[in-house]
């Protein structure tokens, strides 16, 4: 992806900030590290894989409701796999 980004005031002083105590050597290392922060904050990357997982999950039951997929026994699982639960 790629963007022109124009900051100002208080936005534009934290990335001089960043440059000029050595956390980041250019504007772009600087927001680049802003944004792994914001997701060190808020999981961000965790929740978006969290809603890709229950999407997965209810195209699973919806799959089975239809008749589309089946479910397994323990034993069938047990069986097919070689694991034992």
């Amino acid at each position: 992806m790629n963007m022109n980004v124009k900051l100002h005031g208080i936005p534009e002083q934290i990335v001089d900030g960043a440059i000029k105590s050595g956390l980041a050597k250019t504007k772009t290392d600087a927001l680049l590290l802003g944004l792994v922060e914001l997701d060190n904050r808020y999981s961000l990357l965790e929740r978006l894989e969290d809603l890709e997982d229950v999407a997965e999950i209810r195209a699973a039951a919806r799959n089975v409701a239809s008749g589309k997929e089946r479910l397994l026994s323990q034993k069938e699982f047990e069986k097919r796999t070689g694991i034992k639960l």
